[in-house]
């Protein structure tokens, strides 16, 4: 479960291992969608948890777009990092196509930046809830490559897929609806 980038990145450099730096073979746009997910991070409002979550998505017409958790005093209107990127994201592009995302999560008193060199792991120390998955698999229009990037407070990133995280989904297509021609 090393995901996308992780496999795309061992076919291009068959030499790499997994405790080498291969943030920089990131392709500029996850670069950049991990870089707007951290920034996002510290804009949160997570005054109860304590626990901030920024979130980048790219679409297919290329446009980024960044969230953070926002938590209210009820908790079940708190927003999501993740949704409020892919909420952003159809305000302003309507109903599209997820390409990748990127999310940066960790306590409060943790400060996450873009790492210079990486372990990559298998195992992701900051998961991605299932109210989330639900919300990012919609809008990847049943492709369960769309690649998915973690950096965790631990200093861990994870690069897996929404097909890695949500192995067997219910969506639009389901029910019969195309968000793609918005029926």
């Amino acid at each position: 479960m090393r995901g996308y980038f992780f496999r795309k990145i061992m076919q291009n450099q068959k030499n790499i291992s997994p405790n080498q730096n291969y943030v920089n073979a990131f392709e500029k746009q996850q670069q950049e969608l991990l870089k707007r997910a951290i920034k996002s991070r510290c804009n949160a409002q997570a005054p109860y948890s304590k626990y901030l979550v920024g979130a980048a998505v790219l679409s297919e017409r290329g446009g980024i777009y960044s969230g953070c958790n926002v938590e209210r005093c009820s908790y079940t209107q708190t927003t999501h990092a993740e949704q409020n990127a892919v909420d952003t994201m159809i305000a302003q592009e309507g109903s599209v196509k997820i390409i990748a995302m990127a999310i940066a999560a960790g306590p409060a008193d943790a400060e996450l930046a873009f790492p210079e060199t990486v372990n990559v792991s298998q195992e992701i120390k900051a998961g991605v809830c299932g109210h989330c998955l639900q919300i990012i698999w919609e809008n990847c229009f049943d492709d369960p490559n769309i690649p998915i990037v973690v950096l965790s407070a631990h200093g861990s990133l994870a690069s897996v897929t929404i097909g890695d995280l949500l192995p067997m989904p219910f969506g639009p297509s389901d029910l019969g609806i195309n968000y793609q021609n918005n029926i």
